[in-house]
């Protein structure tokens, strides 16, 4: 069990949580809904994919986020942000506010998407994290590893 705090000010941004393995995107087992329910006319649906279940945190070793960069081998643009940051359920934020620059808040009609990088805030303003929250993407929410603090409970 683990909790995270501000880097900048210590104050919590997350419940305790329990560490579990970060689901793999070509196994469904694991994932909080690996089905999403159907779409409307619109493409939206009323239970998106959530990558973890409520109270539970993974660490992802890869690149997350921009800066994205070419490829060579595939030709395509890839993530290559920090290694290591915090995945755990939207939910699981306390007390996080949207990014000041309302530039970092993109998203597209159900929420932020975060393809622009880090998009809350802890209450002091150090930006912690980044939401994806749009419907046409996994619903997840990533602290990022510089900003936080991890306390171990025993």
């Amino acid at each position: 069990m683990a909790a995270f705090q501000c880097r900048s000010c210590c104050r919590a941004v997350t419940p305790t949580l329990l560490e579990r393995p970060l689901p793999d995107y070509g196994v469904d087992e694991g994932w909080f809904r690996p089905e999403a329910s159907p779409e409307d006319a619109n493409g939206h649906c009323a239970d998106p994919i959530v990558r973890m279940p409520p109270g539970t945190f993974a660490v992802d070793p890869d690149p997350s986020g921009p800066p994205y960069v070419l490829d060579e081998q595939s030709g395509l643009l890839v993530e290559a942000g920090p290694n290591g940051t915090i995945v755990l359920n939207p939910g699981d934020g306390l007390g996080l506010e949207e990014h000041p620059d309302v530039a970092m808040r993109r998203g597209y009609c159900c929420g932020m998407d975060g393809e622009w990088g880090p998009n809350l805030a802890c209450a002091c303003g150090a930006i912690v994290a980044t939401l994806y929250s749009d419907c046409y993407q996994v619903q997840e929410l990533r602290l990022q590893p510089d900003a936080v603090e991890r306390h171990d409970e025993v």
